[in-house]
């Protein structure tokens, strides 16, 4: 029996050209969407008032510029996954249904169903605003949804078997390892795993959105990364199912596709944002993607983590800054990594292309994990993550200077002549403004 399952499991070893010549359709796809598709959402948001006006505070342009760009990136990404629908997969398993000679590539619909609350709630947060209870309640449905078709359900498992394998051989524990590790210990780990993924990433995204280009163009950098790991995987047939190998791929591709075609419209000076719907969005995709990841060996979930490691240590830098400095961790301030350049005098642009760097340095060190034993990969993630946490430290990206200013001192002023002080480590609290 077991030689038999054996037997069936492939051993071809694909070119990276195989793998993405059944799927590159779904770049070109999304990329044209998204290019055509933003400056129609333009109109759309100037003709319904959604814009975002200046608050000379820390909405530092200064004309009013439209919403609804991450509509644009997420019906591009959607257009990317149905046409995948109608290609073939570059490998198939038996027992795969086969359509006149042909086996397509399913996309599970809580993909798109969880994206689709992301979007909503989005979309109602651009509009009217939600409170941060109500946005991360829809964030864990989104998880949900996930779960609920088996995404992420088994996260856990190799590491819990990894863990349980080392912790016999240590006590010298004869039984078996997996008794250690038991399937209910598995679901809720992973259930937990999956929330957190999914709420940490949309909320990371989210408060990178700052400037201009600058998070879909980490976004898209992620997306690089996540396509280079996903197409390795393909190649060597990391697990036994063929179309979560395709999927993977086919979600890079489209999201990697409808960033890249947002840009050009999004880049320095902006003529229209992506807003909380697209930001958001694009939270939930690389969570997903790192999702997806998990199925794998735990090696692959941690080369992605790496490669979201900006938004991650963005997001946590803050959450600290905001719990030492007695303030409510969902407070807005201006000490993010893009504020911090800005204060040490780099333009708009020299600051997103500063990030860019990073990001592509976070990138090359997640994808040279792939080439290394797991538990090195692990000791140089956090060799990394803890010096840049200590070096955010140093700087004054934790402790935080107050410079208090009243509302209507500011109002009258325009937004050249304002100038707040945003050194490192300044946080602008603005007094109440009083009406005559």
């Amino acid at each position: 029996m077991h030689l038999g399952l054996l037997c069936q499991i492939p051993t071809r070893v694909f070119s990276a050209d195989q793998v993405l010549a059944n799927y590159i359709y779904v770049f070109f796809t999304a990329f044209l969407v998204s290019f055509f598709c933003t400056p129609a959402m333009r109109v759309v948001a100037i003709h319904f008032g959604m814009v975002d006006r200046p608050d000379l505070v820390r909405k530092i342009h200064r004309a009013p510029v439209a919403y609804l760009g991450g509509v644009a990136v997420f019906f591009a990404w959607l257009c990317g996954l149905f046409v995948s629908q109608f290609m073939m997969l570059h490998r198939i398993d038996p027992g795969w249904p086969v359509d006149r000679g042909v086996a397509h590539p399913i996309v599970p619909f809580s993909i798109v169903m969880g994206a689709v609350v992301i979007v909503t709630l989005g979309l109602v947060d651009d509009a009217r605003g939600l409170k941060p209870g109500v946005k991360i309640s829809g964030q864990i449905l989104a998880a949900i949804f996930l779960l609920g078709d088996g995404i992420g359900i088994d996260a856990t498992r190799p590491l819990l078997q990894a863990f349980s394998g080392h912790v016999t051989h240590f006590v010298g524990y004869a039984g078996n390892p997996s008794l250690l590790s038991p399937d209910w210990l598995v679901y809720v780990t992973s259930g937990l795993v999956v929330i957190a993924i999914v709420v940490g990433c949309c909320n990371a995204s989210n408060l990178m959105d700052g400037l201009d280009g600058l998070c879909g163009g980490v976004t898209a950098i992620i997306a690089l990364g996540f396509l280079i790991v996903a197409t390795q995987l393909a190649m060597v047939g990391g697990g036994i199912n063929t179309n979560r190998d395709a999927i993977r791929v086919i979600m890079a591709l489209a999201l990697l596709g409808a960033v890249l075609g947002f840009i050009p419209y999004n880049f320095n000076p902006a003529s229209i944002f992506m807003g909380d719907t697209g930001s958001m969005f694009l939270g939930f995709a690389c969570a997903a993607m790192m999702i997806e990841m998990s199925h794998e060996h735990s090696k692959w979930f941690l080369a992605s983590m790496v490669m979201f490691a900006l938004p991650i240590l963005d997001t946590s830098l803050a959450f600290a800054r905001r719990y030492l400095n007695g303030r409510p961790l969902f407070s807005a301030d201006r000490q993010h990594i893009h504020h911090q350049l800005l204060a040490r005098g780099l333009t708009i642009n020299q600051a997103v292309l500063a990030s860019y760097a990073l990001a592509i340095v976070f990138g090359v060190l997640g994808t040279s994990m792939l080439f290394m034993r797991t538990r090195y990969a692990i000791a140089l993630y956090l060799v990394i993550f803890g010096y840049l946490i200590v070096m955010a430290y140093k700087i004054g990206m934790v402790h935080e200077r107050v410079q208090k200013s009243d509302a209507s001192s500011i109002k009258d002023q325009s937004a050249e002549s304002f100038r707040p002080d945003i050194r490192p480590a300044t946080t602008l609290e603005v007094g109440a403004l009083k009406l005559n």
